[in-house]
């Protein structure tokens, strides 16, 4: 018999060297029926996801610059509305159209027949006090997290470049669906945030804890799907919300998000290459999707501003949009009779039959034309006879 002092029997001494373990307490761990064992264990886990979970909710203003100075944006925006509106009270709580159209609200009309900046700025405008606070809560939750996994001028790019996505999905929706309507609000690039943090921690390659990647993906998932949820009025909501550009916005994120999140885990010189190329194909296939909305609707647009110009007695306006109107497409007669009004009614009455002649040259049974022409011509004033 042969005795031994170890009071652990040798053959679990042997095997227990090949037991995995947490790497963090070095706590046994259970092997799955594939050979295979998590990195922490229950209680290290645990720890980790609460971490994750507290770290979304921790940090200061100064510690996410390009969130902060989003935020601060939109509120100036908000601010300078509300002062420079002619009733500041109401504007504080529901703006007027014409406030909203005079800050840059986003519409079919206005955008499409000329004022392309409309797609960014309507981003940065807000109808109300609650329609901001609630953007803004969301934008300083998913702001956060997308300048810890994705950087600061990447937060900033994704912002300006999936606002523009919302932009142009809610007004290509809007041509056949409430034509007149005007849109604006952070939210459609808040979605574009929330669908790029998805697309990156789903299917990139972001250096965190297995845990936290699960913990901030569920609550981003949880996040989108309530607000989409809203949106569509399934909670009793939802009049209103241009869900549209929410779409627009979440999209442009998912197109965005992976190669982004690719990207970081690359060279310096790899990453810089990956972003930029990233962000300069997006902003040429949203530049091509706005140029084909202009040339299929940017001529009718165009009229019906003019005509809304016209019916607010802004003449100079109205010319403006014509005189580029007309250049554009220059065979449309009803477009030069329109400018002829706009160029009579201020006053102009020689550039009025100019545009007028102009028109019946196309189109000579516009017996209206015949008649503001024959009347402007009666009522020129005679030529000087030649000087001796």
């Amino acid at each position: 018999m042969v005795g031994f002092n170890s009071r652990k029997n040798p053959l679990n001494q042997a095997t227990s060297q090949h037991v995995p373990t947490c790497v963090r307490c070095g706590e046994p761990l259970a092997v799955n029926e594939e050979g295979v064992a998590p990195v922490y264990c229950d209680r290290c886990a645990g720890q980790a996801v609460s971490r994750a979970r507290k770290g979304m909710n921790t940090g200061s203003l100064r510690d996410f610059p390009v969130t902060t100075t989003l935020i601060a944006i939109n509120l100036l925006v908000f601010v300078g509305m509300v002062l420079t509106s002619d009733s500041p009270t109401q504007a504080f709580i529901e703006p007027s159209n014409a406030d909203l159209i005079r800050w840059g609200v986003n519409n079919r009309f206005l955008t499409l027949g000329g004022d392309y900046w409309r797609l960014l700025t309507a981003n940065f405008l807000h109808i109300g006090i609650v329609h901001i606070a609630f953007n803004m809560w969301c934008m300083w939750r998913l702001g956060r997290l997308s300048e810890r996994y994705f950087g600061r001028w990447s937060t900033a790019a994704i912002y300006v470049l999936t606002g523009v996505g919302a932009s142009l999905l809610s007004i290509t929706y809007s041509i056949n669906h409430q034509p007149g309507r005007l849109s604006a609000g952070a939210s459609g690039a808040i979605f574009g945030i929330a669908g790029a943090l998805i697309a990156g921690l789903k299917f990139g390659n972001l250096s965190i804890a297995e845990g936290e990647r699960r913990a901030v993906l569920s609550s981003v998932i949880l996040f989108a799907g309530f607000n989409f949820l809203i949106g569509f009025g399934y909670l009793g909501f939802g009049g209103g919300i241009d869900n549209m550009a929410h779409l627009g916005g979440f999209a442009s994120g998912l197109l965005i998000g992976v190669p982004l999140a690719t990207s970081l885990t690359r060279s310096a010189g790899v990453n810089r290459v990956i972003q930029v190329s990233t962000l300069a194909i997006t902003t040429l296939l949203f530049a091509a999707a706005g140029a084909e909305l202009v040339n299929s609707k940017g001529h009718q647009s165009r009229i019906v501003r003019a005509e809304w110009s016209l019916e607010d007695k802004d003449y100079p306006a109205a010319i403006r949009v014509l005189e580029k109107d007309t250049a554009a497409v220059p065979g449309d007669a009803e477009a030069l009779a329109l400018l002829g009004v706009a160029y009579a009614l201020n006053n102009e009455p020689a550039k009025a039959i100019v545009a007028y002649k102009k028109a019946l040259e196309l189109d000579p049974s516009l017996t209206e034309v015949q008649d503001s022409l024959r009347e402007l011509q009666g009522n020129a004033p005679a030529s000087q006879p030649p000087s001796k």
